[in-house]
């Protein structure tokens, strides 16, 4: 049992004056509990902690989260959880309002109506911000996974491939390498049609002169790594390489900015400061970077106006990017982790990479 996370969990109860905490996100069971199914619940007390889940789980669970009450439920899990509630005389119980259904809430609430159901947003995800050695070995493998298969890719990038092929390739060797599974849909986007942030790969083909966008991560462990680099392909018309050259200076400046204590507007304002200067601000996202773990987009959001403070421990990408429709997009991506005096930065990728 991982009592350093339980307690984080505890000593929100305690702060927020309820009896109890429910968890039914899959990510944030196993974070806390160790088990790594497809189904499961928790119910978390000052002295108690029960996992419930079904018979296909019942001797894993029992393996991945030692120290835990175990529950086996049938067809209908309500039932059983509301009797597992009631043995633990909670009249106050807190859950994630956005990670739960309409139905299961109701369902919740009818098993056991002298309970009082208080919602709380997003409490799991901000106890996850600040990362574990653990974890952060955990993500740097990841990453070394899709570092690794972008350098074996790169010499099948060339005139004539298409988007698809390259990001079908790129998926493969990552698993060849050892990824359980992309850490999200691999985004390959090139000419103009790099100027769509999220595009899908199509069956365009790479042109002489292009510019590749490719933003991709592996998982290992359950834990993701994010990164994108944009790749060019001879050599650039002058727009492109303005912008380019402009994405390149964010993401330096940036990095080398990033320090605890700063609000993550301040440090979108590092990257954002570049792009006014470069009259190319109109045509960045609203955010520079994201936190990652188990899931792709966690804690923290380094967004526009958000006040909220960078600790040590805290992994995120760190993503400039230009988008200009008709003309091509560029986005660089890295993982840093904060340090006590900085940042580490986890990518090792060239950050130019010219073919």
């Amino acid at each position: 049992m991982n009592m350093k996370r339980l307690e984080k969990i505890r000593d929100f109860i305690r702060e927020k004056g309820v009896d109890a905490f429910f968890v039914q996100s899959i990510k944030n069971l196993s974070y806390f509990s160790g088990f790594t199914g497809s189904n499961g619940y928790l119910l978390i007390t000052s002295t108690k902690a029960v996992l419930v889940t079904d018979q296909r789980y019942s001797e894993q669970a029992r393996q991945e989260a030692p120290g835990w009450e175990v529950i086996v439920h049938g067809l209908d899990p309500f039932s059983t959880l509301a009797e597992a509630i009631g043995q633990l005389g909670a009249a106050t119980i807190g859950y994630e309002s956005k990670e739960i259904t309409d139905f299961q809430i109701t369902a919740l609430r009818e098993g056991n109506r002298s309970v009082e159901w208080v919602p709380f947003v997003d409490v799991c995800i901000g106890l996850r911000s600040v990362k574990e050695e653990s974890e952060i070995a955990c993500i740097q493998a990841s990453l070394k996974i899709a570092e690794d298969a972008l350098e074996k890719l790169l010499p099948s990038i060339r005139p004539g491939v298409s988007e698809r092929e390259i990001a079908i390739e790129l998926e493969i060797l990552m698993r060849r390498l050892g990824s359980e599974a992309p850490a999200f849909d691999t985004i390959v986007a090139s000419g103009t049609h790099s100027a769509l942030p999220h595009a899908k790969p199509s069956d365009r083909k790479i042109e002489e002169n292009d510019v590749i966008v490719i933003d991709f991560g592996a998982t290992w462990k359950g834990y993701r790594s994010d990164i994108t680099r944009t790749i060019i392909v001879g050599e650039l018309e002058s727009p492109l390489q303005k912008i380019f050259d402009c994405v390149h200076q964010a993401l330096e400046e940036a990095v080398a900015g990033i320090k605890p204590g700063s609000t993550c507007h301040e440090v979108d304002k590092l990257a954002r400061d570049v792009f006014l200067a470069a009259d190319l601000e109109s045509y960045s996202l609203r955010g520079l970077g994201h936190g990652v773990g188990l899931d792709i987009h966690e804690y923290p959001r380094v967004v526009m106006n958000n006040q909220a403070r960078i600790e040590p421990g805290m992994l995120f990408t760190v993503e400039p990017g230009v988008y200009v429709p008709n003309v091509g997009g560029v986005r660089i991506e890295d993982m840093v982790v904060a340090t006590a005096d900085g940042c580490r930065v986890l990518t090792r990728s060239p950050r130019i990479i010219r073919l």
